[in-house]
């Protein structure tokens, strides 16, 4: 699997990071190499297309533990790419993860979806309307536990023995580029936690912050430091790249048509570098080619909120935005190819 960082994605991570709840600036090379056989962004896998729009979308994305593994897996995309072949993935069973052997937790009732030119009437991308010039991306599941790498919790209700593990329930993001308008992104989840050496050192509250950052120093013989984001959302241009500020660094552009939502982002520095990434969505529009086109009948399309919370319609329900595990369960029909 090509690499994600050909970016230099943990240098960006920094810069993203800045001025939030901690930070901390770092440095490293990105992990592309002679024998990626395509350019690749945090984004995901970024092509070529004559319409402007594209859309990708995966639940678990691991890139490290020496350079053995870069996967990601479940992946959906579109147009297609040889390593995700199909615009929709998913499956209501418990599935190992052990990508070449190595073992990297478990994921139930897990689905991803990447559509181009056509929106999703309901929580389901089997019904969908056409919808030119846009693109959308989801990705979620029940439960995800994944560790690098993966040593199962003494119990059920135990914390995995991982190095760097990552748990969390009923996680579902969404990321929607409609002709004319700027980028949407949804991201939310019911609970979770983050864990070095079977200790938890974060909770991840119900509703979560976009781009929350935290830095875990290391400590004794604690592993390497740590930088988990949750709820990361990202805008870049029509190719994939961060958008910048004058000073070239990250800067989140409230205008930009593209960009990415990533559930939990997690980074291990350090000689043991290790990157995670769960539950993720992005989306490229090409305003130049897609701001005039239009539907003959422009359908009124739910809001990323009303696909989380009315299954689709579009007359609001009045919900209580207090209790945000009610408004992000997975959906009904998971999409299996």
């Amino acid at each position: 699997m090509a690499a994600r960082h050909a970016v230099g994605s943990r240098g960006k991570r920094a810069a993203t990071a800045a001025g939030l709840a901690m930070t901390v600036a770092f440095t490293a090379a990105g992990t592309a190499s002679a024998a990626d056989p395509e350019p690749t962004y945090e984004w995901g896998t970024v092509v070529e297309t004559k319409d402007g729009v594209q859309a990708n979308a995966w639940v678990i994305g691991i890139d490290g533990v020496g350079r053995i593994i870069n996967a990601r897996l479940f992946e959906s995309a579109s147009p297609s790419t040889p390593k995700a072949p199909r615009k929709a993935e998913g499956g209501r069973d418990l599935v190992n993860l052990a990508p070449g052997g190595i073992g990297l937790g478990k994921v139930s009732a897990l689905y991803s979806t990447a559509l181009t030119n056509e929106q999703p009437r309901t929580k389901s991308s089997k019904l969908t309307v056409k919808y030119p010039g846009s693109a959308y991306a989801n990705a979620g599941g029940a439960s995800v536990d994944v560790g690098v790498p993966y040593i199962e919790p003494l119990s059920q209700e135990g914390t995995q023995l991982s190095g760097i593990g990552v748990h969390v329930d009923a996680i579902d993001v969404h990321a929607r580029a409609l002709p004319g308008k700027p980028v949407e992104f949804q991201g939310g989840a019911a609970s979770g936690y983050i864990s070095l050496a079977g200790i938890r050192i974060i909770d991840i509250p119900p509703l979560w912050a976009v781009n929350l950052g935290v830095k875990i120093p290391a400590a004794g013989d604690r592993p390497s430091p740590v930088i988990a984001m949750t709820n990361e959302q990202v805008t870049t241009d029509n190719k994939g790249v961060p958008t910048k500020g004058k000073d070239g660094s990250y800067k989140y552009d409230p205008k930009a048509t593209s960009g990415y939502v990533t559930a939990i982002h997690a980074s291990v520095l350090g000689p043991e570098v290790a990157d995670i990434t769960i539950g993720h969505a992005a989306v490229i529009r090409d305003p130049a080619k897609t701001d005039m086109l239009k539907p003959p009948t422009p359908p009124k399309l739910p809001g990323l909120l009303d696909l989380l919370i009315n299954g689709g319609k579009t007359t609001p329900t009045k919900v209580d935005l207090t209790k945000p595990a009610e408004t992000i369960k997975p959906p009904a029909e998971i999409a299996t190819n």
